[in-house]
Order: structure tokens, then C-alpha cells, then sequence
């Protein structure tokens, strides 16, 4: 009887584990695709500085810019990097023009889509 209500315990902490690292991960994505959709609306092109780029448990970049004299900062993922590109190394991405927060990088594959 111990065995069956510990095996059952086991199997409902695996369960809603699953299920919030499924909605984790739903709503990751979800935001991104609101992220390109706003981008891809209207937008143009600039360049930022890499601030940081991790290629290890993830690939994560933080890039510094400006747009119209206001400093952003981008923390994202990245796809690619065929340039070799490092910190305090130059990237070109496309902004939102009506919410410059909002950027694609050169490293995104989303970038060269459009």
C-alpha cells in the first residue's frame, strides 16, 4: 500500500513538473513570435555592441544601442553565428519602429526573413 501512494506521489510531481516546463516554454515562444510579428510590421535597421554572448546551457546575447539619442538594451537568444561575433563586436538588427525595445538580430534566423 506504502508502494502504490509513494509511485503515485512520484507520478504527480513528474506530471505538474512536465506541465509547467510545457508552459515555460509555450509562452517563451509565444512572446518571440509577438516580438518578429511587431518587428516585421514596420521597421529599420541599425547596429548595437555586443555586450555579452553565451554559447553554453543555451545560446543568450545582450546587446547595447541606440536609437533617436535613448539607449536600449536587448537581452535575447541567438541561432547562428557564422561571423565569429564576440563581445564588443558590432551586430546589425532590425527595430520596431514604434517600440524600438523590440529587435531582430543579424544572429536570429528570423532576421533575414522578408
Amino acid at each position: 500500500m506504502n508502494k502504490i501512494r509513494i509511485g503515485t506521489i512520484f507520478i504527480i510531481i513528474i506530471v505538474t513538473i512536465s506541465l509547467f516546463l510545457y508552459w515555460i516554454v509555450s509562452n517563451s515562444n509565444k512572446d518571440n513570435a509577438k516580438r518578429v510579428k511587431m518587428v516585421e510590421k514596420k521597421f529599420n535597421y541599425s547596429k548595437g555592441v555586443i555586450a555579452e554572448i553565451h554559447s553554453y546551457k543555451g545560446h543568450s546575447i545582450k546587446v547595447k544601442y541606440k536609437i533617436n539619442g535613448i539607449d536600449y538594451t536587448f537581452f535575447g537568444g541567438w541561432d547562428n553565428n557564422p561571423e565569429g561575433l564576440n563581445i564588443n563586436d558590432s551586430i546589425s538588427f532590425k527595430y520596431s519602429i514604434t517600440d524600438p525595445n523590440l529587435i531582430i538580430t543579424e544572429l536570429e534566423k528570423e532576421y533575414n526573413i522578408n
